[in-house]
C-alpha cells in the first residue's frame, strides 16, 4: 500500500502482485477513487474540482453512493422523505460520497478496506444505525470491490447503494462520440421533469449505446436481467468491462463538452425512500454481501 498527501487529502493507493493495476481512494473524501491505471492506462475522469473541499458536487473518478441513489422528493419538496411521520432531508446520492470513510489496515499492498458507520450527523439525515465495509482488490488487469451491509440497529433499514464510475473517453470531437457501451437492458423508464422519480415505462435502448446517445438516455432509467455484464469500447478498440452483483438498475450519464461516460449501477430507484418500493431492505441484524469488478480485455 502506497500513502501519500495529495491537495492535504491523503491518498491510499493499492497495486496488483504483478504491478499492473494501481488503484488511488481518498477516504477524506466519501472514499472516492481518484485513479485507476490498469495496463498502462488511466480510466477515471476528475473534474477540476475534485480536490475542492468546499463542493458539494460529485467531482468525477469513482464515487460510492450510500444510502440512496438519485434524488429524493416530498410533496414538491427536493431533498426530502418522510419516515415515521418525521421529515429528512439528504442530498443527491446521499451521504456517502460527502463524508469521510476510515481505514482497515489490511496488511496488504493489493487490499484497501473502507468503513463507513453511522455517526450524529449521519443520522441528522438518516435514522438508522448501519455498517457499511468496501473492500478493494488490485488483481491483474482488474480492480474488485466487495461490499458489505449491515444493520446495527433493532429496526428494518431501508438503503439502495450505487457506484459512479467516470470512465475517461476521448475528448468531444476528436472520438468521444465513438464510445459504445454495450450491455443487456430488458426493461427502461422514463423519469419525470425532476428527476426524481419514474414517469412510464419505455422500450429499452437498442444496444451498443454510443457516448453521443447516452445525454439522451440519462433521461432513463434501465434494468438488466441476470446478464449483468457491461462492455465500454473505446474508439482504438480498448474495452473496459464490468459486472456488478446486487445492482439491477444503470443509469448512464455524460456531459457534452467532457470526456468522460459514467456507467452507474445502482440497486434501486429515485426516490425509494419515499415510494418504499425500490429500495432493498435489511432486518435487524442482517447483513447483505455485493460484489463489483471491473477490468480491461487482455
Amino acid at each position: 500500500m502506497i500513502n501519500e498527501v495529495r491537495n492535504g487529502y491523503e491518498v491510499r493507493t493499492l497495486v496488483s502482485s504483478d504491478g499492473g493495476t494501481r488503484a488511488s481512494f481518498v477516504p477524506e473524501k466519501g472514499g472516492a477513487g481518484s485513479s485507476l491505471v490498469i495496463a498502462g492506462r488511466e480510466l477515471l475522469f476528475l473534474h477540476d474540482f475534485f480536490w475542492d473541499r468546499q463542493t458539494e458536487n460529485i467531482p468525477g473518478g469513482w464515487p460510492f453512493l450510500f444510502p440512496i441513489c438519485g434524488r429524493l422528493e416530498r410533496d414538491g419538496r427536493a431533498g426530502e422523505y418522510l419516515h415515521e411521520g418525521r421529515t429528512y432531508r439528504m442530498p443527491i446520492h446521499g451521504f456517502g460520497p460527502r463524508v469521510p470513510w476510515s481505514v482497515v489496515e489490511s496488511g496488504r499492498d493489493d487490499t484497501l478496506i473502507l468503513r463507513l458507520e453511522d455517526t450524529d450527523a449521519t443520522r441528522a439525515m438518516y435514522p438508522f444505525r448501519f455498517e457499511v465495509v468496501l473492500t478493494y482488490r488490485a488483481e491483474r488487469n482488474a480492480l474488485v470491490c466487495e461490499q458489505s451491509y449491515v444493520n446495527r440497529g433493532d429496526v428494518p433499514m431501508p438503503y439502495y447503494a450505487g457506484f459512479h464510475p467516470y470512465f475517461l473517453t476521448p475528448s468531444p470531437g476528436a472520438g468521444k462520440e465513438s464510445v459504445a457501451l454495450d450491455y443487456r437492458p430488458v426493461r427502461a423508464f422514463r423519469y419525470n421533469g425532476r428527476f426524481t422519480g419514474l414517469a412510464e415505462e419505455v422500450p429499452p435502448p437498442p444496444v451498443p449505446v454510443t457516448a453521443h446517445a447516452a445525454a439522451v438516455l440519462e433521461q432513463r432509467l434501465t434494468e438488466v436481467g441476470a446478464d449483468r455484464g457491461m462492455r465500454i469500447v473505446m474508439p482504438d478498440g480498448f474495452e473496459i468491462r464490468m459486472e456488478a452483483e446486487l445492482f439491477p438498475y444503470i443509469q448512464l450519464y455524460t456531459m457534452p463538452d467532457k470526456p468522460f461516460l459514467c456507467v452507474e449501477p445502482w440497486m434501486g430507484v429515485p426516490n425509494a425512500l419515499n415510494t418504499v418500493a425500490g429500495a432493498r431492505w435489511l432486518k435487524p441484524g442482517q447483513v447483505e454481501r455485493g460484489m463489483l469488478r471491473v477490468w480491461i480485455a487482455a
